[in-house]
């Protein structure tokens, strides 16, 4: 969907750096912003000069459920554990 088109990238998360690789790997074109883990996001810490998209993981999002835009956008990221992992971490329960 942002293919190619600059963007923000938002994260106030543990590291940042995995978020803002993710984003690259899929062909996004990000202007990184990293913030301290469990950062309090403000309208003020998203205000930027120019109207590209601002993307953000969906811990987030939630953070900013009060002065969310249209320009506002968070990716989705689901867990997926390998068969050996759940089979090493069954036996060890």
């Amino acid at each position: 969907f942002f293919n190619d088109q600059a963007c923000h990238a938002v994260a106030g998360i543990g590291h940042p750096q995995r978020f803002f690789d993710t984003l690259i790997s899929l062909g996004i074109k990000v202007e990184s912003h990293a913030f301290a883990d469990h950062h309090a996001f403000t309208q003020t810490d998203l205000a930027f000069d120019d109207d590209y998209p601002i993307l953000m993981t969906a811990k987030d999002c939630v953070k900013c459920r009060e002065f969310a835009t249209d320009q506002m956008w968070y990716l989705q990221v689901e867990a997926e554990l390998s068969d050996d992992f759940l089979t090493e971490l069954t036996n060890k329960l």
